[in-house]
């Protein structure tokens, strides 16, 4: 942590508060410690969505009084609430994706934002859940209220922490406010109302989500604007505010960018606007490997204290140091596949909704991966989402949608440990409209289309690409020292956490990968998050180096493959033909034309 770092520590002898953070704040309007008079308020992000008249101390006193302000919000949002020496209040945000943490021991409750404090906290040292491990393992992230470290939960949905001072001591509650629950919900009973109300709600809710963020930052944002649905979506509603965003493209992905410049150009031609657009290879492997694949997995561990996806192994690192002043406000097109049915099975597919839903949680690594016990103990948890969701009041594929928002929403997603990284899909008003449409509307993506024609209109028939489309030059997690890091990591890490995966497995994809193959890179990503957490805090049990596995690998041949079928160019623009709406029409009726012959 910078020595630059403001302190603010309030407390007493049986109480305590205490806040570290930038003291440098940008260009953002809104402290992180507000203080007046007695009340002290703790902002963990940004409230975008609320009403802040007031600022922070006014929200604190709302929250003290018991109003559920976080309802609004656009996650992630946490706030704690200080009335020195009497009351306290931690209020979580609706989704539960803000990074609070807690535990308690001894009398002694703890609420922390990082779960490896909480446990220092109490215990002086802190262990590996493997619980949580294993859903990572099989998930790609901690599910539910799980956490990297043992007996430390994140705090649940519109859960809200009170304390009040009584005669001896304090008087420590957690109850539900309303959540994701209730607001899901609501959005589905509203299926049966004209399409238009949910198209409205959803403008509405962009809209204000856009005006929102100026009351909170004094510079211009920065939009990420790839080819896709969602950013173009993001985009169209910040064009049509009047709050023009630098633009920001990442072409590892040269349609990426092809199609970026062509919406760029469209402003400029049509409407005379001038944005500022930086295109940029973000996993270029010369911005990668520079820093080492070990290296590279343990600063993102230290940074965001094991949390992190590990397909950003395949990114730059790191700096290994807690920013000394936040980055600038971004606008991220994260979450939109709530309203497109992105993990929805295909549509003439006969697998059930809750089956569909539970494989595509539990496909984080390639089957196999993990250990059988892992794997039915991930199952087990996430068949028991479902069957929630559906006490909800949720049926068909809305069970899918659900479990997308619930779990990779609200554990995977980044935009959980960056303040000021805005994700304007989250605000209630659209997540809402996503649950009010059906299936059917969501496929066609009858929100993006048109709400993009309404916002929009000249960006309407510019075709939509993906990372999918063509080659990319990203950086893959074998390149550079990545197959002698592996290596290195199967003779060494040894703990329990790296017994809840089938080694032989990473063994395999290490081999194909040194013969010059392509292995599925989610078993090699996958491992080398276990294995380097399994070094940190299992240290016990991780073994010397022999660099044995390294040297037989060393002795494979590297071969080059040949092709099979046809040119990956070919591929990439069918599918781009794919992503228009004839071309989506044209492949249904090739595919159903196929299986019909099939059978």
């Amino acid at each position: 942590m910078p020595d630059s770092y403001a302190r603010r520590d309030l407390g007493g002898d049986d109480w305590g508060v205490t806040v570290l953070h930038c003291a440098d704040q940008g260009a953002y309007r809104w402290p992180t410690v507000a203080a007046e008079g007695p009340l002290t308020a703790v902002s963990l992000g940004l409230p975008v969505g609320i009403d802040v008249s007031g600022g922070p101390v006014a929200l604190a006193r709302r929250l003290l009084a018991g109003e559920d302000a976080h309802t609004d919000v656009v996650p992630p949002f946490g706030l704690v609430a200080v009335d020195e020496g009497e009351r306290v209040s931690v209020q979580q945000d609706w989704l539960g994706m803000c990074r609070l943490f807690t535990a308690k021991a001894d009398g002694v409750t703890v609420v922390c934002t990082r779960p490896s404090l909480v446990a220092a906290f109490l215990h002086g040292t802190a262990a590996p859940d493997l619980d949580g491990w294993a859903s990572y393992a099989v998930c790609g992230h901690f599910g539910g209220e799980l956490s990297p470290i043992r007996g430390v939960r994140q705090l649940r949905p519109g859960e809200r922490m009170t304390g009040r001072r009584r005669e001896g001591g304090w008087e420590v509650a957690s109850t539900h406010r309303p959540g994701v629950d209730d607001l899901v919900a609501n959005g589905f009973a509203a299926q049966a109302r004209p399409v238009r109300e949910s198209l409205d709600a959803a403008a509405d809710a962009l809209k204000t989500t856009a005006a929102s963020i100026h009351d909170l930052y004094g510079d211009r944002i920065i939009l990420g604007l790839s080819g896709g649905k969602d950013s173009r979506l993001i985009a169209a509603s910040l064009v049509a505010a009047g709050r023009l965003p630098r633009f920001v493209t990442n072409e590892d992905t040269r349609a990426e960018g092809e199609i970026a410049r062509q919406l760029v150009a469209l402003l400029r031609e049509k409407r005379g606007l001038a944005p500022e657009h930086t295109l940029q290879l973000a996993g270029a492997p010369a911005n990668v490997l520079t820093v080492g694949l070990a290296e590279r997995a343990r600063r993102l561990q230290r940074q965001h204290d094991y949390q992190f996806p590990s397909t950003y192994l395949a990114r730059p690192a790191q700096r290994g140091r807690l920013p000394e002043r936040p980055r600038g406000a971004t606008f991220t097109g994260a979450a939109g596949e709530l309203a497109t049915g992105y993990w929805y099975p295909p549509a003439d597919s006969d697998v059930p909704p809750d089956q569909a839903a539970v494989h595509r949680l539990l496909a984080a690594a390639p089957p196999g991966f993990a250990t059988e016990e892992a794997s039915a103990g991930e199952r087990r948890r996430v068949t028991a989402l479902v069957e929630h969701a559906k006490e909800v009041g949720l049926r068909d594929l809305h069970l899918i949608d659900y479990l997308y928002l619930v779990e990779r929403v609200r554990r995977w997603y980044t935009s959980a440990y960056t303040t000021g990284m805005v994700t304007p899909f989250l605000s209630p008003g659209f997540v809402a409209a996503t649950f009010a449409l059906t299936a059917a509307q969501k496929r066609e993506r009858l929100l993006h289309t048109g709400l993009i024609r309404r916002l929009v209109p000249e960006w309407s028939e510019v075709p939509f690409v993906s990372a999918s489309t063509g080659g990319s030059t990203a950086t893959r997690v074998w390149q550079g020292d990545g197959i002698e890091a592996i290596a290195d990591l199967l003779d060494t890490a040894h703990g329990p956490i790296t017994e809840l995966i089938h080694r032989d497995t990473v063994a395999r994809a290490l081999r194909v990968a040194a013969r010059g193959g392509r292995p599925d890179p989610r078993t090699l990503q996958q491992f080398t998050a276990l294995a380097v957490a399994s070094t940190r805090l299992e240290p016990d049990a991780t073994r010397p180096g022999t660099s044995a596995t390294y040297a037989a690998l060393a002795r494979i041949p590297r071969q080059r493959a040949a092709q099979v079928g046809p040119h990956p160019r070919i591929v990439g623009r069918l599918r781009w033909v794919k992503k228009t709406r004839l071309g989506r029409r044209i492949w249904s009726t090739v595919r159903s034309q196929v299986h019909r012959r099939d059978r």
